[in-house]
């Protein structure tokens, strides 16, 4: 896929809200040690992985509202992502693709998991460094990591060096999509599925699956 040009993926958006001034203050504290572009875009990565929680949420969450909510999905995580990364002056675009609802089996109560469409739209972070794009996909944060996903097949939690991909296993992958500047559209439309209630529901169910009696119950 042809990107647009290097000024689309370091501005703001209506949901990527890099000049936020929470964002900014945030921005500058990860960075605060760092002196290249790779050790900012390896602070920031670390940050929202593991100090942002993955919840169930809608997607239309402005960065700033993630972050101060301290949780979010695959969207809100790598909406965030995007903008402090653009806050500091790094290029960063919205990685998109399709991806097997499998991937949502171990979090989801049975009854919601079957409400999920399959395929189904996953979005990360893809961060241009030196003059190439590299995937960096912050989406699942220690904490559900160790208590889901660690005893299973395909799943990964390494320290991301800002030179390789780091992403879904290609087993789940049905589709990459590209790496887009603005997904605001798509950021905005009306979910298919979920409610309050619904979000409320299934964040409950993570909650039991991340406490220690809950681990490997699933």
């Amino acid at each position: 896929m042809t990107l647009k040009p290097w000024k689309d993926y370091l501005g703001p958006t209506l949901f990527c809200d890099r000049d936020d001034a929470r964002v900014k203050e945030c921005s500058c504290g990860i960075s605060r040690h760092c002196r290249t572009e790779q050790e900012k875009a390896q602070a920031v990565f670390s940050f929202v992985r593991d100090e942002i929680a993955y919840r169930f949420d809608y997607p239309w969450r402005r960065a700033s509202e993630t972050l101060l909510r301290r949780s979010g999905n695959c969207f809100n995580k790598a909406n965030l992502q995007i903008a402090l990364l653009r806050a500091l002056g790094v290029e960063a675009g919205y990685a998109v693709c399709l991806i097997t609802k499998e991937v949502f089996r171990p979090i989801l109560p049975p009854e919601i998991f079957e409400m999920v469409s399959d395929p189904t739209i996953h979005v990360y972070c893809a961060v241009n460094i030196s003059g190439r794009w590299t995937s960096c996909d912050a989406t699942i944060d220690q904490r559900l990591f160790d208590a889901v996903y660690s005893s299973r097949e395909h799943w990964r939690h390494d320290r991301w060096d800002a030179t390789t991909d780091l992403r879904l296993d290609p087993v789940f992958v049905v589709e990459e999509q590209g790496v887009y500047a603005n997904i605001d559209l798509c950021l905005g439309s009306p979910v298919k599925f979920w409610t309050d209630e619904l979000l409320a529901k299934a964040n409950g169910y993570l909650d039991f699956l991340t406490q220690p009696s809950g681990k490997g119950t699933r």
